[in-house]
């Protein structure tokens, strides 16, 4: 009888073992699949600064925007322009450059150079009296004559020629911003207009 007993408590004991050896055990838990790396954003890189001909170019654009645009002096810019008023503004506005805005203090503005070497958005002074050594006008260089020489040239400036003296001198009525062809009258003959006979020299405010 106790062998019975003996048997059954084994009996019993390895069916618990079997179903506990039978039981599931938890799967192992997967490492983690690495993090992809994500590239930082790039910044825009900044647009390159203009260069110099891009900046010669902009004032003459700006500039023509002007046109017709009254005289005054002194001016209230950018409702009206003297002649060194206007070039103050047109470099301030679009070279960052401070100008005079004085027309006699352009004859030590930037550097002296011939009108051979003179480029669209260089600076063109004028004396007084055809010969004279007194500076009363400032005008850019628009374009230059097919030849490259001073006549037939163009200018982009604010001028004031009293009508009379315009006529005798072989401008048209000229008043307020405008573009002028140095030795051309307004009829469109030639001769010592009254720019072409008072002009002075070229000054070259650029880093060229």
């Amino acid at each position: 009888m106790k062998k019975l007993v003996l048997w059954g408590n084994m009996a019993a004991l390895l069916l618990m073992f079997g179903m506990m050896s039978c039981a599931s055990t938890p799967e192992a838990a997967l490492p983690p699949e690495p993090l992809t790396a994500i590239p930082p954003v790039q910044p825009e890189p900044d647009p390159p600064s203009p260069g110099v001909d891009d900046i010669r170019e902009l004032i003459l654009v700006e500039g023509e925007k002007f046109i017709d645009t009254p005289y005054k002096s002194p001016p209230k810019t950018p409702e009206n322009f003297d002649c060194s008023g206007f070039v103050s503004f047109l470099f301030r506005e679009n070279a960052d450059m401070d100008l005079p805005t004085s027309s006699g203090a352009y004859i030590n503005a930037g550097e002296l150079i011939d009108f051979n070497d003179a480029k669209p958005g260089d600076l063109l002074i004028f004396t007084s009296e055809p010969g004279g050594k007194q500076i009363n006008h400032v005008a850019i260089l628009y374009k230059k004559s097919d030849a490259g020489e001073l006549r037939g040239s163009q200018l982009l400036h604010a001028i004031s020629i009293p009508t009379k003296t315009a006529t005798l001198k072989g401008n048209p009525d000229t008043t307020g911003v405008k573009i002028s062809e140095l030795g051309k009258r307004g009829d469109g003959r030639w001769q010592q207009e009254y720019f072409l006979s008072r002009f002075f020299a070229v000054r070259r405010v650029f880093d060229d």
